[in-house]
């Protein structure tokens, strides 16, 4: 009976210190993925050249907070409609998704991207269809 207690005992033990050891394997210093760490490049003040058509029409300073789930930001003066006023969008990675939406008495809806530091937008106001180039200020 003692050599299936020393057998079971020793088991355990060989479980145990290897549980240990993979665990303390992990790279020290290594930040986890955290929740809503894609949005952190996006928030600022960002100086933005809209064109209709090719044409710029308006340059303006739009200002990107983050709100609520770990891919939402708010846009405050989007397309120049206001400081105080703003526009959501979905950050994922480098995209950002413009869902569909009313600011201001204005619809926009579209797309656009993270590139070299900038923002890369394209997307419709009303009618119109619009990119805008947003450097970080």
């Amino acid at each position: 009976m003692n050599t299936t207690w020393f057998i079971r005992t020793t088991t355990f033990s060989i479980f145990v210190a290897s549980m240990m050891m993979i665990s303390s394997c992990a790279e020290e210093g290594a930040e986890p993925d955290l929740p809503g760490a894609d949005r952190d490049k996006y928030v600022g003040s960002w100086l933005c050249k809209e064109s209709v058509n090719g044409n710029q029409v308006a340059a303006f300073t739009i200002n990107i907070q983050k709100v609520g789930q770990n891919d939402s930001v708010k846009v405050f003066n989007f397309s120049n409609v206001g400081s105080g006023d703003y526009a959501t969008w979905l950050i994922s990675g480098n995209s950002i998704t413009i869902p569909a939406q009313t600011v201001a008495g204005v619809d926009f809806g579209g797309t656009g991207f993270y590139s070299s530091g900038d923002l890369d937008l394209n997307y419709t106001s009303d009618t119109e269809t619009i990119s805008a180039l947003c450097t970080s200020n």
